[in-house]
């Protein structure tokens, strides 16, 4: 049988050898991401919730 799995010396992407682009692209994904969550955490931190399960219907019956 022959050993067909890849060593990691004859990987494109070892020790730094990666191409420009594919290092542009990586950094697009991870920026992208991380902008991606402060919008949405700004987004819902700003955002507000009626704490109120029911709403309160007048009856006219007085409380004392």
């Amino acid at each position: 049988m022959q050993n067909s799995e890849p060593t990691l010396s004859t990987l494109e992407d070892y020790n730094g050898k990666e191409s420009k682009e594919k290092r542009i692209t990586i950094w697009v994904v991870i920026l992208s991401g991380l902008l991606l969550g402060a919008i949405y955490s700004v987004m819902s931190a700003n955002s507000t919730v009626s704490d109120s399960l029911i709403e309160k219907k007048q009856t006219g019956i007085m409380k004392y």
